[in-house]
């Protein structure tokens, strides 16, 4: 079997007040799930957006045991409070530089409580780059509207990660649909 190329994972978390008590405990659980199992060849970033956004570093960080550690610890220190300016969120994740090396894959956890979602999916389009959106509604009743066109744009998938729903089978789901390798960009030449 071939193994799937490195991956270059962006983890972005709404913490707005709309998130707080068990749906921002559920994204939580999914992202420490998910940086449980990545491989040392794989790096990431978290980034968390609310009245506005920070991130866990600068630039992603290589997957060893100490970043792991890293991310977890700051993940465990989130919580949802304030606003909720998404394009922040957005702009973070597809803004800092890319690694060539690696395949970009960002995962918005969200239940997209939002009132601006054309501003959101223009900032999508602008700045996707070669980057994948996996976009993940979070909560009982998340902006499908919002979430099925991230993915579209993003060209990548969105799943529901309910209240009742089990977050770590939620997670393997998604890294066994990012883990089997695929041709992309194929072109014919004809002659």
């Amino acid at each position: 079997q071939i193994e799937r190329s490195p991956m270059e994972m962006v983890f972005v978390l709404d913490c707005s007040g709309s998130m707080r008590g068990k749906p921002i405990q559920q994204a939580k659980n999914a992202i420490a799930h998910c940086l449980q199992n990545l491989p040392p060849r794989d790096s990431f970033q978290v980034i968390q957006f609310s009245n506005n956004s920070s991130q866990l570093g600068p630039a992603p960080l290589i997957a060893t045991e100490e970043n792991i550690q890293l991310g977890l610890k700051y993940v465990a220190s989130l919580s949802g409070s304030g606003g909720t300016q998404m394009v922040d969120g957005v702009k973070a994740a597809l803004d800092f530089p890319h690694d060539p090396g690696r395949f970009r894959i960002v995962s918005f956890m969200t239940d997209g409580y939002i009132g601006n979602e054309n501003h959101i999916l223009q900032a999508v389009n602008e700045k996707l780059g070669a980057a994948r959106i996996f976009s993940f509604g979070v909560g009982s009743s998340p902006n499908r509207l919002l979430m099925d066109r991230m993915a579209i744009l993003g060209r990548g998938a969105v799943a529901y990660l309910s209240l009742n729903y089990d977050a770590v089978a939620v997670m393997d789901a998604f890294n066994r649909r990012i883990s089997h390798p695929a041709m992309t960009d194929l072109s014919i030449d004809w002659g």
